[in-house]
């Protein structure tokens, strides 16, 4: 069995490099089962299936950090939904404006807030 020598943060958990990852992944590739490499390189088999969805939605990249790396299209869907609810918000805001106006003109009281 291969060693490999692993990093260690301040709090003692272990860092795997780019490399690393990927030259386990390249031995599930090549056929070796998930529970044989966990088992080798002592990590979950979460841990595993983590990398390779990185792997797959982001390329190399994604194997660089540890959180926060979403595929580019669950990106730009996203985007497009925050653009949108920013025009929602815009014209519920612009609603509630005219509602004031009105009330003012009137000369009515707005509903109290709870």
């Amino acid at each position: 069995m291969d060693e490999m020598e692993v990093k260690l943060t301040k709090n003692g958990k272990r860092r795997w490099s780019v490399e690393q990852k990927l030259n386990i992944l390249k031995e599930l590739e090549s056929g070796v089962h998930y529970a044989e490499l966990c088992r080798k390189y002592n990590i979950s088999n979460q841990l595993l299936y983590t990398w390779k969805r990185r792997m797959q939605g982001s390329g190399k990249e994604g194997l660089k950090y540890e959180g926060g790396v979403v595929p580019r299209s669950q990106y730009l869907t996203a985007v497009k939904r925050i653009e949108k609810l920013e025009r929602v918000l815009g014209r519920k805001s612009l609603e509630n404006d005219i509602l004031k106006k009105v009330f003012e003109i009137k000369g009515m009281k707005l509903p109290e807030e709870r």
